[in-house]
């Protein structure tokens, strides 16, 4: 009977202990994957552009900060094409400003940037469960736009956001999923950055294998384009190399050469642009 008590109470410990390192975790996950900030410091007006400032609910109650900056008019009417851009783990929505105008305006697309909760005015705490419901609130959103065509949203994910992207593209079914996805310096995981970053140190095993799209982008059926880096210093191409491999087709590589991690696409980047612009135009819901 003593033994059984001692067994007991070690038991306890050991679940005491386990516990505290999964809140541990948890918390690690907030302070070392997220860095979200409050302060919006431009908009897309501040560039010339005309955006829609917007705010939508998720399904857990928090409500979303987004923009939507319309492609420019043509005389065939308004774009066929709107990108729902998910963007990394760092500052807001503000800190892409001039790269959603440069999409919009030369590539004659509508772009819809948001927030993930805690980012920005979004409220709430990003977690990795919690950024997944964003994805899906902000697709709630476009697909209610009468200016929006269902059948004609594409993903645009850059760094952590790319794997955001695949998330969600991954658990559409295959009649409603992307038009296309487009991975700007993607990761294959957490725990597999952490083998990179971390070869020799032993707490490495200790990273959660989180926003893992390594394991979920062979299911997408949708046109893909990956775009990465070879000066990349935060994300190693050797990421988006195995990405690209374990992806079903139709898919495509550019290696954009000399670009730093947060180099923004813009002007002087022609074979970039030349790369997105034949991606785009590849995509059979562009026909006709």
């Amino acid at each position: 009977m003593a033994k059984l008590v001692q067994l007991a109470a070690i038991l306890a410990v050991l679940f005491a202990l386990s516990v505290t390192s999964m809140s541990l975790l948890e918390s690690l996950e907030w302070k070392i994957i997220f860095f979200p900030t409050a302060p919006i410091e431009s908009t897309p007006a501040d560039f010339g552009a005309k955006y829609e400032d917007v705010y939508f609910p998720t399904d857990d109650g928090e409500q979303l900060n987004g923009w939507f900056v319309p492609g420019p008019a043509t005389e065939s009417g308004n774009p066929k094409l709107t990108m729902l851009w998910f963007h990394g783990n760092g500052g807001n929505l503000s800190h892409r400003t001039d790269g959603v105008v440069w999409l919009a305006h030369r590539l004659n697309v509508n772009v819809f940037i948001f927030d993930y909760r805690g980012y920005g005015r979004s409220t709430g705490r990003p977690t990795e469960a919690g950024v997944y419901q964003d994805s899906r609130a902000a697709l709630a959103y476009l697909i209610t736009r009468d200016d929006v065509s269902r059948e004609r949203i594409l993903f645009l994910g850059r760094s952590l956001g790319t794997a955001i992207a695949v998330e969600l593209a991954a658990a559409l079914p295959e009649d409603a999923g992307a038009a296309g996805l487009i991975l700007v310096s993607p990761l294959a995981s957490t725990k597999d950055m952490a083998r990179v970053h971390n070869r020799f140190n032993p707490l490495r095993f200790l990273v959660p294998d989180r926003f893992n799209s390594l394991s979920r982008i062979s299911h997408i059926r949708s046109p893909l384009l990956i775009i990465h880096s070879d000066r990349d210093e935060m994300i190693p191409l050797g990421q988006a190399r195995r990405l690209y491999d374990a992806a079903a087709e139709p898919k495509s590589f550019y290696l954009w050469s000399g670009a730093g991690h947060n180099d923004i696409i813009g002007p002087g980047q022609e074979g970039l642009w030349n790369s997105i612009e034949n991606f785009l135009n590849s995509l059979p819901e562009l026909a006709g």
